[in-house]
């Protein structure tokens, strides 16, 4: 059995790195990462654009990294939904200043994939916490924004977005009618099986967090169409937080070895649906 993680983070500088992820991972039979950015203060970085350039320069490399040790991987960039609000609600700066500085961003790291150091936007969108309504709606911009990028340079979109059933995705679709970028470009991820149900009836792709109880339920209810994520952060003060890269590994197996599914089913999951989605070559 090979497997693939859809979603995860990595930090040199505070955390293990992704050199020591990749080889752990690589143990257990990974073969496949998207390795997505983490905003500048999770480096101990300025929350400014040379703190941007500077966090996805960091990226760069750990994809380098991950790539030496044997794994496929593709390398997104982009301005989480915590780093806008955090901006305008803690640090209380002005709301035009803060989407000048996300719209920079996103314009440098769209200069990025152009010269194919990067290979997609990830992730934008909108926070799935209690937030002010102005964090709310810089997000909302923000999301519409990063997704006009995403359209024009025909590439990939990981989205941050409520875990809101029905209405979460009925919204979604509402602002792909306006901005008609490719639905199979789009990723939700790290949704609730709720969501996921609701993703799966109106076409989307999307992840799941591999944790023992959302993986359990997932392939109970739904049919394998999704992708499996850590949404690892490499944080050693929150370790766990999410799930770890092996951890996912474990948990599919024991679902394998419980009866709960067979191996055909976890194999599209981690194989057919990564290089249907990504267009990578098969292991």
């Amino acid at each position: 059995m090979l497997f693939a993680d859809a979603h995860l983070h990595s930090n040199p500088i505070k955390g293990l790195g992704i050199k020591n992820i990749a080889k752990k991972f690589k143990s257990l039979n990974g073969w496949f990462i998207t390795l997505v950015s983490l905003p500048p203060i999770h480096y101990g970085l300025n929350h400014d654009f040379d703190g941007y350039v500077k966090s996805v320069e960091i990226l760069l490399r750990e994809c380098k990294l991950a790539k030496e040790e044997g794994l496929k991987v593709k390398c997104l960039a982009g301005v989480h939904p915590a780093d806008l609000e955090r901006l305008i609600n803690t640090q209380s700066l002005k709301y035009e200043d803060a989407l000048n500085l996300a719209y920079k961003v996103l314009e440098h790291i769209s200069t990025l994939i152009k010269n194919g150091l990067l290979d997609g936007i990830g992730e934008v969108g909108r926070p799935h916490y209690k937030t002010s309504p102005e964090g709310f709606l810089i997000n909302e911009i923000v999301l519409r924004y990063g997704l006009k990028l995403a359209k024009d340079l025909d590439t990939v979109v990981h989205l941050h977005l409520e875990q809101c059933g029905l209405l979460t995705i009925k919204d979604l679709n509402e602002v792909l009618n306006y901005i008609p970028i490719k639905k199979h470009s789009v990723l939700l991820h790290h949704l609730d099986i709720k969501t996921g149900i609701e993703a799966y009836n109106s076409g989307f792709t999307f992840t799941l967090c591999g944790k023992s109880k959302v993986i359990n339920e997932g392939v109970r209810k739904l049919t394998p169409t999704y992708m499996v994520e850590s949404d690892f952060i490499d944080d050693p003060k929150r370790p766990g937080v999410a799930s770890f890269p092996w951890e996912i590994i474990k948990n599919q197996l024991a679902l394998i070895n419980e009866g709960v599914v067979d191996e055909e089913y976890i194999a599209k999951l981690n194989i057919d649906n990564v290089v249907k989605f990504y267009g990578v070559n098969p292991p």
